[in-house]
């Protein structure tokens, strides 16, 4: 080709691109986002996972921006994100636990969303408390993207095989070992009354609640006696050795991801877990489930309280922080967004949203729904956000009661043993 003929080339290429460029800026909402890429990352699960790329796509259908999709289960969630983040390399859209929100922010590694302007997210359908769960020290650094509470997922089946038909909301802990213990005789040494939730931190946390205490003070210190896990710890050791709850080498391989607790896994009828986490169980338990408030103890709180089920967030780092949060606001308040979505994250905190996805919910949203608003009227306040250092203390309470479970620690030493190693965590912290 002649120096000639390629100059020629190149005047038209760049009359054609200047024309391209003319007509992308006629269609709405595509020329500001030409070119835009950002990446999103959660922790999840099949069904989450089908849900979030669903709206990820529909977006860029109706905005035109690429959004890289990567998903995780819940422990290596963390930790590939604590390493993209220390590195530089965190992805545009965060989606973030309230137990860590706290320490992220105050790292700065969070954008303060209520800093841009023009501001792009609206919650003015978000009541006061879903507004303020993602706020710290008075700036917005998520946005809730469901509500929910913690919750007792049961296998109905099973429960009418003992002659149980549902579970009363004034259930006891006598009455959860009864039922346990009656269910775990159905099949000896190979299916049990319930998993074992010595192992959750977040269980913990509930039964302190129950006895008006708290996992963590504001100040960041251990709101707990190493009385407190001694009790816990006991507890479900009586459970164990009574057979109604699974046996440490069953509850050890439960990891954390839905298909790895043992209602999903076919040897228990019960697990500890959260109200939306329902949709995905069920996608996978044969039989039939429903949720129910956590034992307790006649006359005592309910120990439940109202939390973001999951937030969104914006990475400081951001190249694109108006386009991500563009995207933060399809999610909440587009009607395309919000049914993509459903209520598998929980109930959404915007009156909007609900009503729009009202019409379309099966017997499992409704079931939510319900459940979190019965929870609302006897729910405790929401706990002072897990200070840092809370999610070493929650690997640690999984590894000290599967030594206690396993036998290798008495009761009163692996309640001395977490309390002393807590403590040290939050000192240092």
């Amino acid at each position: 080709m002649s120096h000639a003929t390629r100059r020629h080339v190149l005047v038209n290429s760049a009359a054609v691109a200047a024309a391209l460029a003319s007509n992308f800026a006629q269609v709405p909402g595509v020329h500001a986002q030409a070119g835009t890429r950002l990446r999103c990352f959660w922790w999840g699960n099949p069904d989450r996972d089908k849900r979030t790329k669903a709206a990820l796509e529909a977006y860029k259908a109706k905005f035109g921006t690429d959004i890289s999709a990567e998903s995780l289960g819940w422990g290596d969630y963390w930790t590939k994100l604590s390493t993209q983040t220390a590195g530089g390399n965190a992805p545009d859209l965060i989606q973030m636990d309230y137990r860590y929100l706290f320490e992220y922010a105050r790292r700065d590694t969070l954008l303060a969303l209520d800093s841009l302007n023009p501001k792009p997210l609206d919650l003015a359908t978000f009541g006061d408390a879903a507004r303020n769960s993602g706020k710290v020290d008075g700036k917005l650094y998520g946005v809730a993207l469901g509500t929910n509470s913690k919750a007792m997922v049961y296998d109905t089946t099973m429960f009418e095989k003992v002659g149980v038909k549902s579970l009363d909301a004034a259930w006891t802990w006598d009455d959860f070992a009864r039922i346990a213990g009656e269910i775990s005789k159905l099949n000896p040494g190979k299916y049990w009354g319930s998993g074992d939730n010595s192992r959750w931190e977040q269980g913990f946390e509930h039964y302190l609640n129950q006895r008006g205490k708290l996992l963590y003070t504001a100040d960041g210190k251990a709101g707990f006696t190493k009385d407190d896990v001694t009790a816990w710890f006991d507890l479900w050791d009586k459970l164990r050795k009574s057979g109604a709850v699974a046996p440490a080498e069953i509850g050890a391989t439960n990891t954390g991801s839905i298909d790895q607790y043992e209602v999903s896994r076919g040897t228990a009828a019960m697990s500890f877990a959260n109200s939306n986490q329902v949709v995905a169980f069920q996608s996978i338990a044969k039989n039939k489930l429903a949720i129910s408030v956590f034992p307790n103890e006649k006359g005592s709180p309910s120990g439940h309280y109202l939390k973001p089920s999951m937030l969104m967030s914006v990475s400081s780092k951001t190249k694109s922080p108006e386009e991500a949060a563009k995207v933060i606001q399809y999610l909440i308040n587009d009607a395309d967004g919000v049914k993509a979505l459903g209520i598998e994250r929980g109930v959404p905190p915007s009156s909007t949203a609900q009503a729009q996805l009202a019409p379309e919910l099966d017997d499992l949203g409704k079931m939510q729904v319900n459940y979190v608003a019965a929870v609302s009227k006897v729910a405790v306040a929401l706990p002072p956000p897990p200070p840092k250092g809370a999610g070493e203390i929650e690997k640690l309470m999984l590894r000290v009661a599967d030594t206690v479970a396993f036998g290798r620690a008495s009761v009163k030493d692996g309640a001395l043993q977490f309390f002393t190693e807590a403590e040290s965590i939050l000192a240092r912290a």
